[in-house]
């Protein structure tokens, strides 16, 4: 037993022998620093301040820890005021308020004056004087006291849930440290953590937990760094600065650690590390270089870390250089629309194209698709992309209409964010009229993955189009997690199989087997079917066996500006099929 223990038992005999003055709205009590706060001594005063009759009945109400003698809506912010003040913090003592509940159930208001004491053995304790005030004291928010006016003024540095340091006081202290020479030669590592799925956590085990489990990560992260430069920035987004450069190591004990927190519960922090180079003197810099590795493996299951380099910097540059000219690029009419011939199995004719786009810089030069729609995706832009193209589409259709030339349907795709983004029915309905392009020459493509979602609106509006008389396609179906209550759940005309099926099937004649059993359920519900990817004669001649309607590929064509294309299969022998 320590020393500490055996002396609070010898006050408690003195105590009840009437050595502190009684009817005082204030007593005094230790408990242990560890979670969850085991009493080991309280005075005379407490027990009467919590309505109890004796000690032991004061014991049996709390539970003999102080987790049960703060009112459990309060003991979250409590405990991580505390933490801030004395184990986070540079004090030894600590101030905060909070509420009791009496054994009646009555809500008392009390001042809590506390002292982190360490004793023999490594074990801790708060020597702890609480007063009790009114509702009125205990909301009033201004500096009464030097205690309080110390408490406030760390408020300002310090994130109020977990005791970590806010954002801004990160950026002011690491920042000052970044102008020291003596530590850039040392070398500074930034780390970025981000907790997977804590939307999810909080509404399966409710908002409490939730702050519980940020608190516990807090620790964790304050514990693995000597430094001790930890911050909470927003949410479950916590950023570390270190000195050590070899952090792989921890970082990994870490994500073993959050993955332990709460048993039951599949947790998963990653983490994005940017080692700060000699040229990178701003601290907001070098967070977003750890943000964006972070960012970087979000969705990666396998990969806990990973580290800032050159192709996250490239990938970088071109999100920035899109988001700043797709505006210039649209008006300048930089974006050009490439059209990749669709054949029909049966007569081996040109039944169509999709439309797809290209990107010509006069810098740059021609940036693939890859380059940009998923910036433009996750940026809320692809609005602008892919109603240009559909304006641009239409064009072309007249242009080919006033020249007495062979036209066929022309496919355009939509992201589902533009059924969000824009009035999408509207504005094709307008391009479509205004050069008086019949309904039945402009096919409408929404991927299978945006329908995954269930989204009532998506549906509303598939539906709506086909009541204009819009031929809609599936796109993509096969290319990622596909369910065949996609085909029942919507009403729509052609299933457009993805590559993914026919590259299977070169390694694995199995996969044959399985496409042709989607090709015939699809014809049993009344669909089209068309498959892409046929890259040779062999795919050609497989797709025409199990009976699909149409096929799309480079073995006919890769994507080109229509001039080239019509050239290009001209020079083939191709033909383009009536339209009626």
């Amino acid at each position: 037993m320590t020393e500490v223990k055996k002396r609070t038992r010898s006050k408690a005999v003195k105590i009840k022998d009437g050595g502190i003055p009684q009817g005082v709205p204030a007593g005094f009590f230790i408990y242990n620093a560890e979670d969850p706060g085991k009493i080991v001594f309280a005075d005379e005063n407490i027990v009467k301040l919590y309505e109890c009759d004796s000690l032991d009945d004061f014991m049996n109400l709390t539970g003999g820890c102080f987790s049960g003698m703060v009112y459990s809506e309060d003991y979250g912010a409590t405990q991580g005021a505390i933490s801030k003040q004395t184990v986070f913090g540079a004090m030894r003592h600590d101030y905060v308020r909070y509420r009791i509940q009496t054994k009646s159930g009555k809500l008392r208001y009390v001042e809590d004056f506390g002292h982190l004491v360490h004793a023999e053995g490594g074990v801790s304790y708060y020597y702890v004087y609480i007063v009790d005030i009114d509702q009125n004291e205990y909301y009033n928010n201004n500096k009464n006291s030097y205690a309080e006016s110390q408490v406030l003024e760390m408020n300002q540095e310090m994130d109020s849930l977990t005791g970590m340091w806010n954002q801004a006081h990160f950026y002011q202290v690491v920042q000052e440290k970044m102008t020291d020479m003596e530590i850039r030669r040392q070398g500074i590592t930034v780390i970025y953590f981000d907790l997977n799925h804590f939307k999810l956590f909080n509404e399966k085990y409710g908002f409490q937990k939730g702050d519980e489990l940020l608190y516990d990560i807090a620790r964790l992260l304050w514990h693995s760094f000597l430094e001790r430069m930890v911050a909470r920035f927003s949410e479950d987004h916590f950023v570390v600065c270190t000195f050590s450069r070899d952090v792989e190591s921890t970082v990994l004990k870490i994500h073993d650690d959050v993955a332990k927190l709460v048993p039951g519960a599949k947790l998963e922090i990653k983490a994005g590390i940017y080692k700060v180079e000699q040229d990178c003197n701003d601290i907001g810099l070098a967070c977003d270089h750890a943000r964006l590795a972070c960012k970087n493996i979000k969705k990666r299951y396998d990969i806990p870390y990973a580290f800032y380099n050159e192709d996250i910097h490239s990938k970088l540059q071109m999100q920035q250089f899109v988001l700043d000219n797709i505006d210039d690029a649209v008006e300048n009419e930089n974006i050009k629309v490439f059209y990749q011939p669709v054949i029909r199995t049966r007569t081996g004719e040109i039944c169509g194209y999709e439309a797809l786009a290209r990107w010509k810089d006069p810098e740059k030069g021609l940036i693939s698709p890859g380059g940009f729609i998923e910036i433009l995706e996750e940026h809320r832009q692809i609005h602008k992309l892919d109603m240009f193209m559909v304006k641009k589409v239409c064009e072309d259709y007249a242009d080919l209409r006033d020249r007495g030339e062979m036209i066929v349907p022309v496919s355009i795709n939509l992201s589902r964010l533009d059924f969000n983004l824009c009035n999408v029915i509207d504005e094709i309905e307008k391009y479509r009229n205004d050069v008086k392009m019949p309904v039945n020459m402009l096919d409408i493509e929404v991927t299978e993955s945006a329908l995954m979602e269930d989204d009532a609106l998506i549906k509303r509006e598939i539906d709506h189009f086909r009541e204009l008389g819009y031929q809609v396609w599936i796109d993509d179906f096969g290319s990622g997690y596909s369910s065949l209550t996609t085909i029942l759940d919507y009403k729509f005309d052609t299933l457009k199989l993805d590559l993914a099926f026919l590259r299977q099937y070169d390694r694995n004649p199995k996969a044959g087997t399985v496409l042709g059993f989607i090709i015939q359920a699809a014809h049993s519900l009344g669909h089209v079917t068309l498959t892409e990817g046929v890259e040779t004669e062999e795919h050609f001649e497989f797709l025409k066996t199990i009976g699909c309607d149409k096929a799309q590929g480079y073995h006919f064509g890769k994507p080109q500006p229509m001039e080239e294309s019509r050239k290009h299969t001209t020079f083939q022998g191709m033909t383009w099929e009536k339209c009626r």
